[in-house]
């Protein structure tokens, strides 16, 4: 059976780089099945770029178009839609990337071929090629192969792939919501963001896979609204991320929260939980 795929984009005011974006999804060598674009109140014409897109390309049976009723922000805007969706595989998408042509292809193969695998992460390049606002961490690994099932570690709690990167089985998708509402912050000590939990969720579930290859093209400029976050709150970031004063406060309640629902996560193995009472310590010191 074909598994069935939905795009969320969360748009706001991105009407500079929208077109190109939406261009390379409806470009796939293998179509997606659905698109849901949820505008937060944009003051440009993000609205009128979404719209005469999918008019020309004749997708209004499965592209749709939304304004929210009240400013949501980013982070619940992502998670709304997750919320809603219905299809096997959701892939969060932002407003200002672009999607290479195999990007689906390669994605919807390993689902299949990997049925435990909840969540994929893909590499990616930037544009501009020298671009210094974007940083890709490296992962924690056991192996050089292209494709890795991620190990719950405590190097790889903190969020190594951005959203944009990511590709979601449904059956993840409770989990996902729930880490959202019971861990606060990510491990800058920020509010969560959509990709933190659903990161962490997998992570823990053990069906985190990383393909060593690059699907998309990740734009780098200074007014995105990540950046603009990172901007006024540049206290909260530190050049490793694990040595982030924040970071004790993350793992704290990442503790807390296996310890609630040790019984949700049988498979994981003991050793991160050590880790994390290690770090605790070290940092009381």
């Amino acid at each position: 059976m074909n598994l069935t795929s939905t795009v969320i984009i969360a748009s706001y005011n991105g009407e500079k780089y929208l077109h190109a974006q939406l261009q390379s999804i409806y470009e796939q060598k293998t179509p997606v099945t659905k698109v849901l674009i949820s505008d937060d109140g944009s003051s440009d014409n993000t609205e009128k770029v979404a719209r005469d897109f999918i008019y020309q390309h004749h997708l209004s049976d499965s592209w749709d178009f939304q304004v929210n009723a009240k400013r949501l922000g980013w982070r619940e805007n992502f998670l709304h839609m997750l919320a809603q969706t219905d299809t096997d595989i959701v892939f969060y998408c932002d407003q200002d990337d672009l999607w290479y042509a195999d990007k689906v292809s390669e994605s919807m193969k390993i689902f299949t071929n990997h049925p435990d695998a909840e969540l994929l992460v893909s590499d990616f390049d930037y544009l501009p090629a020298g671009q210094n606002l974007l940083t890709m961490f490296a992962i924690d690994e056991s192996n050089d192969q292209n494709l890795t099932r991620v190990s719950a570690t405590l190097a790889n709690l903190i969020t190594l792939r951005p959203g944009c990167a990511m590709a979601v089985r449904k059956t993840i998708i409770p989990t996902i919501l729930n880490i959202f509402h019971e861990i606060p912050i990510d491990g800058n000590g920020l509010p969560q963001t959509h990709d933190q939990p659903t990161w962490l969720a997998a992570l823990l579930r053990q069906s985190l896979y990383h393909i060593k290859k690059a699907l998309f093209v990740r734009r780098a400029h200074a007014d995105s609204a990540w950046q603009l976050e990172k901007q006024a709150n540049s206290g909260h970031f530190a050049a490793i991320p694990s040595e982030n004063d924040h970071f004790p406060l993350f793992i704290k309640s990442v503790q807390e929260y296996l310890n609630h629902h040790s019984l949700s996560y049988p498979m994981l193995a003991n050793e991160l939980l050590t880790e994390i009472e290690t770090r605790l310590l070290r940092s009381e010191a």
